[in-house]
């Protein structure tokens, strides 16, 4: 039985929506990129950004296309370097920056992560009229967009 308060608003309700479907959704991956790959959520995000992007990236690049703090994917940084599944080079262009690359390890770690999350998803998830999903797609890129317009741009669809 549902004991949440009625929504005041459709911008209200957005909001709500966006959230719980958001941290739900965060418990879900780190559970299965723990239990399938043994590494956390955030340790997949920065590999599937590094991995998405033709060319190499650096790492306020990754922090801005995740919205995290440079810290946080720096630990993150580490933590693949460490375990053999990323390699960071001085950047050609600047002293200040490295850039980041996949190791082929790190690489076929995001493709058992990106199955795993494909059979997950066909699991657990309803199927999505596509029309319905392109018109949630667009609502909150717009929102997005409008709260911060510096935001880097949502990823075309493949």
């Amino acid at each position: 039985m549902d004991t949440a308060p009625p929504m005041p608003d459709d911008l209200a309700t957005l909001w709500y929506l966006t959230r719980r479907v958001a941290g739900l959704m965060d418990r879900a991956g780190e559970a299965l990129f723990q239990r399938e790959l043994g590494i956390s959520l955030a340790q997949f995000l920065v590999l599937s950004v590094v991995d998405a992007r033709p060319g190499p990236m650096n790492q306020q690049q990754v922090a801005d296309r995740l919205g995290l703090t440079k810290g946080t994917v720096s630990r993150q940084i580490d933590n693949a370097v460490s375990a053999g599944l990323m390699e960071v080079q001085p950047s050609p262009h600047s002293r200040r920056e490295n850039t980041l690359t996949l190791t082929t390890a790190g690489t076929e770690l995001v493709r058992r992560g990106d199955t795993a999350f494909h059979q997950a998803r066909a699991a657990v998830l309803p199927p999505a009229d596509p029309h319905d999903m392109h018109a949630a797609l667009r609502v909150l890129a717009a929102v997005n967009d409008a709260l911060d317009p510096t935001a880097p741009d949502v990823p075309p669809r493949q």
